[in-house]
């Protein structure tokens, strides 16, 4: 790599990190301002339904479609005209037919979900969809052409008019259809702006033939599917079931109304528990480029290195976010919403645990694909959504009312994540020869657990009491891990962007035969 193009990484790397971080903040204020604007938690559960939903197409369409636009107009063969005017043909099909057959299934999606009121939701978030996919073309152009200062500036744009419009929707008083309709107008308005910034292709004489990028499309579509819905299914089968639990003792406006509020509540804790996940994400951009090199380079001591190393870090940094949402949930969700979604606390400690093993997972999957064992993803990914599946409707219907199924759920949930991080596992050594070490395992479980303990003693007073016990919790989790010899000066060298002296660190727990070390 030349040192401009060394440069332009860079700060490209700079430039879309910080987006990504807007990204998320504009995310949460949404989550956080709508639940006061929208006035009931059935009103803010239907609203979560809709756009949980619809992100699980809109995600799969967006991520294969910049990847494939970005891959094409990297390489160069052919002008990032000619690759824009093939995904704007490949998204007439794809990204109009999804939205189409989505606004036509709409009746068929509220039915499922035993709640015929939602059917105008869905049909209304169908336009999120077709102006997503246009957008997708656009800002894959600008990743393969390297212009990553505007394709930052477009996420930060459009999540700040993602933001003031869901939230300006709500805040006039129009209910779910101004949050929805806010999310609709924020995708067409930015597709607008893309349009313009960028411009229509023009025709050069050059071509690309639409096949090549359904082929590269394709075959993301599985695995990010199939993560996707891992990420959201629990939600959805949670309101089928629990309208039915709830129409045992109410009559049918009463139960459908009662299972809305159900998914609002476990909605709000997921949106807690989301936290650690989202924040591990920046750790596949950097250890994905790693593995692949040191694979490709056949330096089986180095990849070793690389996934005890990210595992390791990965875990100790998620299980000291998600003790802290554990110990006391009920406090931490009154921090930021209100009193009312309480409910959703026992789910919290649940999914906070599951997020732990779905962070893992993710950059498990990274790894190996970073290794080019993109079947095993797929397998692990797949395996984790139907065990997922299974056990919620297993378990979820034969929970004693809606309130009791939040825990239910966010507990089968929870052990399916568990179960597809040990799938990983299994894989990574497998294929690998490396994984999570199990020494890091059982000291940050004895971490967690002293953490548990002072935020389950420590009382709960004022919200900003509830943030230094958070801070105590976090202390305390800390504290341990060093104490235990988890933590030392060679993690603080390495995190600081030093490089260690020797090997991994090593305890008397992790140096004995077995352990895999670090």
């Amino acid at each position: 790599m030349s040192d401009a193009s060394a440069v332009s990484a860079g700060r490209g790397v700079v430039y879309i990190g910080l987006a990504k971080i807007y990204f998320i903040i504009a995310g949460y204020a949404i989550y956080f301002a709508l639940p006061r604007l929208l006035g009931s938690p059935v009103a803010w559960g239907e609203y979560l339904l809709v756009i949980g939903l619809v992100s699980v197409v809109n995600n799969v369409i967006v991520t294969a479609t910049i990847q494939g636009v970005s891959k094409f107009t990297a390489q160069g063969d052919v002008s990032a005209a000619a690759v824009q005017r093939a995904a704007l043909r490949v998204q007439v099909v794809l990204g109009g037919g999804a939205a189409a057959l989505f606004a036509a299934a709409a009746p068929w999606i509220a039915a499922w979900e035993r709640d015929p009121r939602l059917a105008r939701w869905y049909a209304l978030a169908a336009g999120i969809i077709v102006c997503y996919a246009f957008y997708a073309v656009f800002i894959g152009s600008l990743n393969g052409l390297r212009r990553f200062r505007e394709q930052a500036a477009f996420d930060a744009s459009f999540a700040t008019l993602r933001a003031l419009l869901i939230i300006g929707g709500a805040g006039v008083g129009w209910g779910v259809a101004g949050a929805v309709g806010g999310f609709v107008g924020a995708a067409a308005l930015i597709l607008v702006a893309a349009l313009w910034r960028v411009g229509w292709p023009v025709r050069d004489g050059e071509a690309l033939a639409s096949g090549r990028l359904w082929r590269l499309m394709l075959e993301l579509f599985a695995s990010t599917l199939a993560l996707n819905l891992v990420m959201r299914a629990d939600l959805l089968l949670l309101k089928r079931f629990a309208t039915a639990l709830a129409a045992r003792t109410l009559d049918t406006a009463a139960a459908m109304a009662a299972a809305s509020a159900a998914a609002g509540y476990y909605g709000t804790a997921q949106s807690l528990a989301f936290i650690p996940y989202q924040l591990i994400l920046a750790v596949t951009f950097v250890v994905f480029p790693l593995v692949s090199r040191s694979t490709f380079a056949a330096d089986h001591a180095a990849t070793r290195l690389y996934i005890h190393r990210t595992l390791r870090l990965s875990l100790i940094f998620v299980a000291g976010l998600a003790a802290v949402l554990m110990a006391n949930p009920e406090a931490v969700i009154t921090v930021l919403y209100p009193a009312i979604y309480r409910a959703g606390g026992p789910a919290l400690r649940w999914l906070a645990a599951g997020m732990v093993c779905f962070s893992l997972l993710t950059v498990s999957n990274t790894i190996l694909n970073g290794a080019g064992h993109t079947r095993a993803v797929i397998v692990t990914t797949l395996a984790t959504l139907l065990l997922l599946v299974a056990a919620n409707a297993f378990a979820v219907p034969r929970s004693a009312s809606p309130s009791t199924a939040l825990e239910v759920a966010a507990a089968a949930t929870a052990l399916a994540m568990l179960a597809g991080l040990g799938i990983a596992t299994l894989l990574l050594r497998r294929t690998l020869g490396a994984a999570l070490p199990w020494g890091t395992v059982w000291r940050v479980v004895v971490a967690w657990g002293l953490a548990a303990v002072v935020g389950a003693w420590l009382p709960e007073r004022s919200r900003f009491l509830t943030l230094i016990e958070c801070g105590l919790v976090l202390l305390t989790y800390g504290v341990a891990l060093v104490v235990l010899g988890e933590l030392g000066r060679q993690d603080v060298q390495l995190l600081r962007g030093g490089r260690p002296q020797g090997p991994p660190p090593m305890t008397a727990g992790n140096a004995r035969k077995g352990d895999g070390g670090r």
